[in-house]
């Protein structure tokens, strides 16, 4: 979601496209739904009708054809959870969702999907959509004519980066939303660009004589339309980037239990968007709601929220560990040039800071300061980190993230600005929120931004009497206050004008005693063992009062941790280069109180995944068009990918290739291909094996029908 997709598109084959989509909606074969009667009595009173059923389509792709880089594999964690969630309440039951997720996330399947829930729900049900994928402004607008910015929104489907007409967009799933009959509607959209999915149900808006009317549109569809009680949930605003885990991990929280801020044991879709919006801090939720009232999603029993993360633990399984603990041997070099940006010359005693993480995920930081010649060099471990520099008389630069090999020498060049004339004053008074008295000895920090990506840092404290004053240059600035014993205080995007005095005051609030513990134990889930050194962070946050902290903490040789916490809202998170661990999810703590928290980490292991053939027709190697099964005629290069980790790519001792059983080739360099020539005739399975150097392995493996 971070990466926005754009992309030009012949209008024509738009229009094409969009009546061959609608072509696909009778492939999928539907089969008939169990209805479950409801055990809980209390639940069908609050239902208020036998005959009410709650139903629901999630997709998530989260995999895309033809460009893993703009894979996200937390889509598809996510729409797992939510499916966990859902069935959670006695109004779910498994047959009443369906998953479309991954490689199965193509145009037609989605299409599917929503001609799945029309024929389930009727007019006495409720109906959830969720879809999360890249999204992306289309560019123009497709008829009906209903867009005030002339651009519809897309929803990228798997293949919508190899082929860039297939994707769903707006109009599409308004289209099939509006044929729903259900009495209660929820769509949840999350992607970037999602608040442009807000179509009001049926396109009612006033036309241009000389364009299409939306009534004609869906008359040209063939629809007989109903009108909608319809809320539409979208992750950001119509202009505005999404990012993985930004939105969707409090939509799950919320239907947990969190939104019910009334205590009705309901949770509305109205209370989710009120909860998610003020915690999604990196955008910025929308909500379309046309449903009269609230509108229905979990129904709870008074059952703790956090019960499943607050077990006894017992001892018994715990076994005295201890790994060796060590540090990376810093056998690598960033070396480079510092100059200035105006007269090239070289900037001496300008000093280089390093800060990554290793290998082995531990932190780690150095510096060094360039000789006369504007010359430095500096030794690191092999990391992915990031370097700034820093001189009297100049703004400050930094690199973006670098990926530095065991044993590599790589070469970071800077060119620094003169800084600016420091004209203007920035002045004020740092003072205590519940008492008023005065804070002496504050921090503030300054950061200056000007137009050429030029930073600077500024710094002083403040005197006897709260009393602080900065020279700074015209522009945009930053500023932060902090103090032993409160809260950080801060402002943000600061216009300065030459020659002006501004005054900026700051009232500091005590954090709340930490009265509460967190405490638990970390194991392996393979193989039971005790974890040490894992380092674990907690975040304790109040949202009304837009106030947090952070506290950390490491497991012991038994694998067991404890850490003091204020009550209230908590959420973690566990780092690890040798694990893979996603739950960020709240957690609550209570004062005076001891939560209990247990966790199993899967070690992370090689993947490998095949890439060519994929679903689609193949002649002589070339990939002609999507299929809904593999076929191929003549020889074709089967591909495998080792799938990349963040801190980069797994390494691989070797990737063998099968054909039905039968080795056929062993590669132990990339890339990993081998061309498939036998002349074969119908059903064939291929499969590719790869290991890594600590003897781990993993497989993929498809079916394929070959031609010739």
């Amino acid at each position: 979601m971070e990466i926005g997709f754009s992309k030009k598109i012949n209008i024509f084959c738009i229009i094409i496209f969009l009546i061959t989509a609608t072509l696909f909606t009778n492939v999928i074969a539907i089969s008939d739904a169990n209805i479950q009667m409801l055990n809980n009595n209390q639940d069908m009173m609050k239902l208020g009708n036998l005959e009410t059923e709650y139903w629901a389509l999630l997709v998530a792709v989260g995999v895309y054809a033809d460009n893993p880089q703009q894979d996200r594999p937390l889509m598809l964690e996510e729409v797992d959870d939510l499916y966990e969630t859902l069935i959670e309440s006695g109004v779910w039951s498994e047959d009443h969702i369906k998953v479309i997720k991954g490689k199965d996330a193509t145009c037609s399947n989605i299409i599917a999907g929503f001609k799945w829930l029309d024929d389930q729900e009727d007019q006495d049900d409720f109906s959830v959509v969720f879809i999360t994928t890249h999204g992306s402004p289309l560019g123009f607008d497709i008829p009906p004519f209903d867009e005030a910015d002339k651009k519809d929104e897309l929803l990228v489907s798997y293949w919508g980066f190899a082929y860039p007409n297939l994707y769903i967009y707006d109009d599409q799933i308004n289209y099939y939303l509006n044929k729903l009959e259900s009495k209660g509607v929820c769509l949840i959209v999350d992607s970037c660009f999602a608040g442009g999915f807000n179509d009001p149900p049926n396109w009612i808006k006033t036309r241009d004589n000389n364009k299409m009317s939306s009534e004609k549109f869906i008359e040209e569809l063939g629809g007989e339309l109903s009108g909608q009680n319809r809320v539409v949930l979208m992750a950001s605003r119509e202009d505005e980037l999404s990012y993985s885990g930004g939105f969707a991990p409090y939509v799950i929280d919320g239907l947990r239990g969190h939104a019910d801020t009334n205590n009705d044991d309901i949770v509305t879709a109205e209370e989710v968007f009120i909860y998610c919006e003020p915690r999604c801090s990196r955008q910025h939720p929308t909500i379309f709601d046309g449903y009269p009232g609230e509108l229905p999603l979990m129904y709870l029993s008074r059952q703790e929220i956090n019960s499943e993360n607050e077990k006894q633990i017992t001892q018994e399984k715990i076994r005295n560990y201890n790994s060796n603990i060590g540090f990376s041997p810093e056998n690598s070099v960033i070396k480079g040039l510092v100059k200035d940006a105006d007269t090239d010359d070289p900037v001496g005693n300008a000093t280089i800071f390093v800060r990554g993480r290793d290998d082995e995920w531990d932190f780690f930081e150095n510096f060094t300061t360039t000789d006369p010649f504007g010359f430095y060099s500096i030794n690191v471990p092999a990391c992915r980190c990031w370097a700034s520099v820093y001189a009297d008389g100049y703004c400050s630069d930094q690199s973006g993230f670098q990926e530095i090999n065991e044993s590599e020498t790589f070469w970071l060049n800077f060119s620094l600005y003169p800084r600016p004339p420091e004209n203007s004053l920035i002045c004020g008074y740092i003072s205590e929120n519940e008492t008023g008295q005065p804070i002496e000895g504050a921090n503030i920090s300054l950061s200056w931004f000007g137009d050429e990506y030029q930073f600077y840092f500024n710094e002083t404290n403040s005197q006897y009497n709260g009393f602080y004053l900065m020279n700074v240059a015209a522009g945009e600035l930053d500023l932060e206050v902090e103090a032993v014993g409160y809260f950080r205080a801060n402002l943000r995007e600061i216009i300065i004008s030459d020659y002006e005095t501004m005054w900026a005051n700051f009232s500091l609030r005590s954090p709340p005693p930490e009265k509460s513990v967190i405490c638990g134990y970390i194991t392996d889930k393979k193989t039971g063992d005790p974890i040490n050194n894992i380092e674990i962070r907690f975040e304790w946050v109040d949202i009304e009062a837009d106030m947090s902290y952070q506290n950390e903490t490491r497991t012991n040789f038994s694998g067991f941790y404890s850490i003091n916490i204020a009550s209230g809202e908590i959420y973690h998170d566990i780092r690890s280069s040798n694990y893979d661990y996603y739950y960020p999810y709240r957690t609550n703590t209570f004062e005076n109180e001891t939560t209990w928290m247990n966790v199993t980490l899967e070690e992370e292991t090689i993947e490998v995944e095949i890439v060519k053939p994929l679903r689609a027709l193949y002649i002589s190697n070339n990939r002609l068009f999507p299929f809904f099964r593999t076929r191929i005629i003549g020889s074709i290069d089967i591909e495998a990918e080792i799938r990349d980790d963040f801190w980069g790519p797994s390494s691989a001792q070797k990737v063998e290739f099968y054909v039905n059983g039968y080795l056929k080739e062993t590669i132990t360099d990339e890339p990993y291909i081998w061309t498939w020539s036998d002349l074969k005739l119908g059903r064939q399975k291929i499969k590719v094996v790869a290991y890594d150097y600590e003897g781990n392995s993993d497989f993929d493996e498809m079916e394929v029908y070959k031609l010739l």
